[in-house]
């Protein structure tokens, strides 16, 4: 049976695309210039350009990390400093850190909103933490 009222009143939808709420990163609403096919890294999901290849940064000595969440769910990481095609929302927060003095947020792809990943800022610096498995990057 369809519903007589739809959407319902109570259902608090956004339309697809619609930005969440959050702060963005100040880079992250600045026009970018087109990426090179062979250099841009993806959505694992939608195939949108999300960053590219030469963005890639270490931290801590490293590109790539794993931690695991509070829900002992263990992600590989792959570090960037500017992901142009992921959007930043939520409460920047410490609680449950990866990276010492850090505070994150989450990132999600700014086409279809799937949690890419994550937006780590600290003094002096800040980049984005994309899931591996999530992003489909170019051929080494």
């Amino acid at each position: 049976m369809v519903p007589e009222i739809w959407p319902d009143p109570g259902c608090w939808c956004r339309e697809v695309g619609a930005p969440l709420r959050g702060d963005l990163p100040e880079s992250a609403d600045k026009e970018e210039p087109a990426m090179e096919p062979e250099e841009a890294i993806l959505c694992g999901t939608c195939r949108a350009p999300v960053t590219e290849r030469r963005e890639g940064v270490a931290v801590n000595g490293t590109h790539i990390h794993t931690f695991f969440n509070p829900a002992g769910i263990v992600f590989e990481i792959c570090c960037f400093g500017r992901a142009a095609g992921c959007q930043v929302y939520g409460e920047p927060t410490s609680e449950f850190a990866w990276f010492a003095g850090s505070k994150w947020q989450y990132a999600v792809c700014a086409t279809c909103q799937v949690h890419l990943g994550w937006f780590f800022a600290m003094p002096g610096s800040s980049f984005f933490g994309l899931i591996r498995t999530r992003i489909l990057q170019p051929e080494e």
